[in-house]
């Protein structure tokens, strides 16, 4: 009885696409916890905002401050 032997390129495409689907299916799922994470209260948001406010009031008075350097 002879036996046939499988190619070894066949068997090592086959691995690839497997492979290839698992790592289709994670990316889907990494992207829909992200989604997760993403979602935030909008007292969050506003908060963000008015620190962000602050800081740019704060930052603009400091450059204000400073005396200029060189002839303009």
């Amino acid at each position: 009885m002879s036996k046939k032997k499988e190619c070894p390129f066949e068997s090592l495409k086959g691995k690839l696409e497997s492979i290839d689907v698992n790592l289709e299916k994670l990316k889907e799922n990494l992207e829909a916890i992200q989604k997760d994470f993403e979602e935030s209260c909008p007292d969050e948001v506003e908060s963000e905002k008015s620190l962000q406010h602050a800081l740019d009031a704060y930052f603009v008075e400091e450059l204000l401050k400073q005396k200029p350097v060189g002839e303009a």
